[in-house]
């Protein structure tokens, strides 16, 4: 091959690098091309679960390609959100947040395994939930104030199981505001806690509102008040606690969060996805169903929840005397 030839082989690749290049990065831009992780930091059975298969199927359906759920459990929800972050940062794995594992852990938890606001790209709030206390069908009391006064004639007797920060607060401001001596114990997921009720090992468990309905209508477990500060619609005939205890408030939030890092074209066009799927009305029932309410905000809206809510769980470990694990 002569010289020249050479030299024109050499500028005609030269000049087809580029659209290759351009190629090639509008291929690897093009989001999703495959399938999206979905990590759930609890166990299957629980409303966060389900949240997390109905939102992947609406999400799959979206954006055309598979959102694959995976449950990955343990110490309140941490061990799923410690790993969602060691993951690649572009949009492929994506994890349940929540007030748990972000505003109450670093008050819980010495090592996380994340820094709950530098560690993560929030996309989205879900929804919010309140809790039910739960007894066996045959506990003595019918009704909250006769509960509490069973626990007030029985000090230190009355067990109540928790699963997570949020049942563990519960219990706490149980304990406070009712001026009661309960003893709280720690399980590593609600399902445990119903199982040891139902087999009289404890006295009684907070759940969140979606488990709770199940076992209420199923008649495994008894509901006798809700941690909401009014009644919740979906179980009008169940009194809240606040009726009882002024003051008496607790409720859960979920939302849809992402490594930190990952590209903001990426979480932009998940938000967009997100708030089609929740503003549905058929959606907003789906999820009412369960004992939740949809509550839609944005990315920065739910870093800033998290920063305002994190002092509260500062003080609830305080007061509760709470060594961080």
């Amino acid at each position: 091959m002569n010289i020249s030839k050479r030299i024109f082989i050499r500028y005609s690749l030269s000049l087809a690098a580029p659209t290759a290049l351009v190629e090639y990065a509008s291929a690897q831009t093009s989001y999703p091309n495959k399938p999206i992780h979905l990590i759930v930091p609890f166990a299957p059975g629980q409303v966060t679960d389900w949240l997390a298969r109905f939102i992947g199927e609406q999400m799959a359906s979206e954006l055309k390609q598979p959102v694959l759920v995976e449950n990955k459990a343990g110490l309140n929800g941490t061990i799923g959100n410690a790993y969602a972050v060691t993951q690649p940062a572009d949009g492929y794995t994506l994890v349940i947040t929540s007030n748990g594992t972000h505003a109450a852990a670093p008050s819980l938890f010495k090592k996380l395994g994340y820094d709950p606001i530098k560690s993560f790209t929030q996309i989205g709030s879900l929804m919010s939930l309140p809790w039910m206390l739960m007894v066996k069908p045959d506990f003595p009391a019918k009704n909250f104030e006769e509960f509490l006064s069973y626990a007030r004639a029985n000090p230190g007797k009355l067990n109540i199981g928790y699963g997570s920060s949020s049942s563990q607060l519960c219990i706490h401001l149980l304990r406070t505001l009712g001026k009661v001596d309960i003893l709280s114990i720690p399980y590593k997921g609600l399902g445990q806690t119903v199982v040891d009720v139902r087999a009289g090992l404890l006295q009684a468990t907070f759940l969140d509102m979606g488990s709770a309905m199940a076992q209420h209508t199923q008649g495994g477990l008894r509901g006798i008040a809700v941690t909401s500060p009014s009644r919740s619609s979906i179980i009008p005939t169940v009194p809240a606690i606040s009726e009882t205890l002024p003051g008496y408030a607790m409720t859960s939030w979920l939302a849809l969060g992402a490594p930190s890092g990952t590209p903001s074209s990426v979480t932009s066009q998940l938000y967009t996805v997100l708030s089609k799927i929740l503003s549905k009305p058929e959606n907003k029932q789906k999820i009412a169903a369960y004992g939740g309410d949809v509550v839609m905000l944005n990315g920065d809206q739910v870093t800033a929840l998290i920063q305002s809510e994190s002092p509260m769980w500062a003080k609830f470990a305080r007061e509760s005397g709470i060594q961080p694990e």
